[in-house]
């Protein structure tokens, strides 16, 4: 096979979209409405301090290095590390954010699953699959149940592994994402957790198809089970073919080679618990020498910033990015980054399969990263069509219901109390100043910096205005371009009322996009838009030695497109100590 050639960053002209059922999920949709609502009761029960993670009991790391050694056949059982225990080099596949479109699944199961040739000094290597396949958080979306990962994740890789060859037995991890969370980790759980006791072979048989169902068929016999004392039946694990979950904890320590430990952190929706930082600081205690390969459910810089959620997770974990070298790899960001920050190499991979997010210039005397995929212009090509495809309900049609419930009552007291044109208009500047609160704080606007904080208002002042003018302005001018219809003031208000639902949605999309392109946002103009490209996942060498280990990221551009072929996005080595 020839070595894989360099990825291009450059858009298509189109990105394929899948079209079998469970289709992407639509993130202004009706459907996706379900996973904001499980959101926010997954955030209410954290702030009420109910935790899974206390009833979790995570491996011993020894105990992990055994386990794992057994599943992949150790030539000795007495090893201190994995390597050493192999006697050869260890290969990790890592992919985060992955279950949306299961095309897009379909597709990067295929070359997660398949040996690649790679350029390595004067000659070439050929990468094989990874001993260890590693999820990086948010398993599926919009919520990672149990149901969503066997449709978007395990029924696809599943369809690809009946026609791999290589049925060597191979190890299951996983830390879970917000998105695994929003569900309790029942899902996560499912497909993760160490199998206990003796299960029946149709239980362990690698599922293929998708149990389909609508979210309201599924609400309804939830409804229903709730109401005559019942439980909806789930099946109890879900089985990645050929792969054996090994881990009884959503987070896990494995020492990987002489002088190198993993770290697999989970921080649920708030930060790190006590019994993390106390399982981990006893593992740097009995390893004070090793140093730290370092797995996160979100970077600890987010869009080129730092994040407060990474960061604390760093603090919390007494990591000293600074000064000791550290490999941070995290997903939650759907993009491909690669940035040095002090001696620490930080790794952003997040495309292991859902919607692309942007890549932002760094901000004015702050380090450019090393490698971003896809980069800054790519992204600033794909950012104008945000508002069309708000605007004509390509990315739900939430906005437009917002906006109708937003306009239909101001225009209704408008009309009330004025009873003609200017009823109207005064109605729509109301609605336009809600709107203008309503974009700043989705802005970001308490949050921000003060220089991104009047960026922000300017913006939504923008957005509000034309959020007000624009409906009854077409509406007036729509009337005198058809003089045989009856400018009557309640047509005019509907009138009014139809151009707000799209007029405002465009405006949002603009507002969304415009905050990207300054750099001030980067994730919801794209989660609208929904990319399916720039998609990847990171192939790890650990060397036996523990000398260093090695990185190569492989993606597809468009992944439904005909005759897609794998590419090499980045190469990277980190030394756990630099000569």
């Amino acid at each position: 096979m020839p070595p894989l050639p360099q990825a291009s960053s450059e858009p298509p002209r189109r990105f394929h979209r899948g079209k079998s059922k469970p289709r992407g999920v639509v993130w202004f949709g009706i459907n996706s409405f379900w996973g904001h609502m499980q959101h926010f009761l997954a955030s209410a029960i954290a702030t009420e301090d109910i935790d899974s993670r206390d009833w979790m009991r995570p491996n011993d790391p020894e105990e992990l290095l055994a386990a794992v050694g057994e599943i992949l056949r150790a030539r000795s059982k007495d090893a201190p590390t994995l390597t050493e225990a192999l006697d050869r080099d260890l290969w990790i596949d890592f992919l985060a954010d992955t279950g949306d479109d299961p095309e897009v699944s379909t597709a990067m199961a295929r070359i997660v699953f398949a040996e690649h040739e790679v350029r390595e000094g004067e000659g070439t290597l050929v990468t094989p699959r990874g001993d260890l396949l590693v999820f990086g958080g948010d398993t599926a979306y919009p919520v990672a149940t149990a149901r969503e990962i066997t449709d978007r994740v395990v029924a696809p890789f599943n369809r690809v592994l009946g026609d791999v060859a290589d049925r060597k037995r191979r190890v299951l991890l996983g830390i879970p994402g917000n998105h695994d969370w929003y569900d309790g980790l029942d899902g996560f759980g499912r497909l993760f957790r160490r199998r206990l006791g003796e299960l029946a072979p149709e239980q362990l048989t690698p599922q293929v198809t998708p149990g389909r169902e609508t979210q309201l068929l599924h609400v309804v016999e939830w409804v229903q089970k709730f109401v005559r004392g019942r439980q909806v039946k789930k099946q109890r694990v879900l089985v990645i073919d050929g792969y054996e979950p090994v881990q009884r904890a959503s987070y896990f320590a494995l020492p990987l080679a002489p002088g190198l430990d993993l770290f697999a952190v989970d921080r649920q929706l708030r930060t790190i618990d006590y019994r993390q930082q106390s399982f981990f600081a006893d593992r740097r205690h009995a390893a004070p020498d090793a140093r730290r390969f370092v797995m996160l459910p979100d970077p600890v810089y987010s869009f080129l910033r730092p994040s407060p959620t990474g960061v604390d997770m760093a603090e919390s974990l007494d990591l000293d990015l600074e000064t000791t070298p550290h490999l941070v790899l995290a997903g939650d960001i759907h993009h491909y980054e690669r940035r040095t920050v002090g001696a620490s190499l930080h790794v952003v991979a997040g495309g292991g399969g859902a919607f692309m997010h942007a890549s932002l210039s760094a901000p004015e005397g702050a380090p450019q990263p090393d490698k971003q995929w896809p980069g800054v212009p790519a992204t600033q090509k794909m950012l104008l069509g945000v508002p069309l495809h708000v605007a004509i309900g390509k990315a739900g049609f939430l906005p437009h219901l917002v906006f109708v419930l937003l306009f239909g009552p101001a225009l209704g007291v408008g009309l009330g109390v004025f009873g003609t044109s200017r009823g109207i208009y005064g109605g729509s500047i109301a609605a336009g100043v809600v709107g203008a609160i309503v974009c700043a704080l989705i802005g970001g606007v308490r949050q921000a910096a003060p220089p991104q904080r009047r960026a922000v208002l300017w913006l939504a002042l923008l957005a509000g205005v034309s959020m007000a003018v624009l409906p009854p302005l077409a509406a007036s001018l729509a009337l005198r371009a058809f003089p045989r219809l009856h400018a009557t003031p309640p047509l005019e208000a509907a009138l009014t009322l139809l151009v707000a639902a799209f007029s405002g949605s465009f405006v949002f999309g603009g507002f969304l996009a415009a905050l990207t392109w300054l750099g001030l946002e980067g994730s919801q103009a794209f989660t609208s838009l929904g990319v399916p490209g720039y998609r990847h996942f990171v192939r790890i060498r650990v060397r036996r030695d523990g000398s260093a280990v090695d990185g190569w990221v492989i993606g597809l551009l468009d992944p439904l497109a005909p005759g897609s072929k794998p590419a090499l996005v980045d190469h990277w080595t980190f030394r756990p100590r630099p000569p």
